[in-house]
């Protein structure tokens, strides 16, 4: 099921539980739907670059890596499909070593133990300074299942060309076709 499909069900679910309970006595309705509960975990970097696994992660690269995960939390936030969740308190060792990209879904149990209804995990795969891509992954919380894949490549190794990358895979792949499908606009 993909995350159209997901959302689908989930508004038709939200929508027949706001008509019982308006049409209960003393149950106030709701007209606008909750936020999606998303637990966004840490970006990731898969560097396959010559000396890249030998050198490990710089702290411009971990510093970066911080930045873009803020910055990818404050865009989810804003365009008011998701409440995102504290994964601070996840001490699973694949949080812990940045390595979910690998663990085969397990962050979708992390993010249910969290409250969440999702998880969303992010990595920059470095192939070298110029060629890199950056790849999100959306699982349910409940199911495991994955909801959305999305990559998108980008070219240099600047917080410019991170931020853009992730900007534009968050707008272009998640938020717009989602308010698209509800019938919304994104913001600009």
């Amino acid at each position: 099921m993909d995350f159209s499909t997901w959302a689908r069900r989930r508004f038709l679910a939200t929508s027949l539980c706001a008509v019982a309970m308006a049409s209960s006595p003393g149950i106030a309705s709701t007209e606008t739907r909750a936020p999606t509960k998303l637990a966004v975990f840490e970006f990731e970097l898969d560097d396959f670059s010559a000396g890249g696994p030998l050198a490990g992660e710089s702290p411009e690269e971990t510093a970066r890596l911080r930045r873009m995960t803020r910055e990818a939390r404050e865009t989810l936030a804003k365009s008011g499909l998701f409440e995102i969740v504290d994964v601070a308190p996840a001490t699973d060792e694949a949080v812990k070593t940045h390595w979910l990209r690998n663990c085969n879904g397990c962050e979708a149990d992390v993010a249910r133990r969290l409250g969440a209804d999702m998880s969303f995990i992010a990595f920059y795969r470095k192939i070298s300074v110029m060629e890199q891509s950056l790849q999100f992954r959306i699982r349910d919380a409940r199911t495991g299942e994955l909801l959305n894949v999305s990559q998108t490549d980008y070219r240099g190794e600047t917080d410019e060309s991170w931020s853009r990358a992730i900007a534009w895979l968050i707008r272009h792949r998640l938020v717009e076709p989602e308010l698209k499908r509800r019938g919304g606009e994104a913001a600009p």
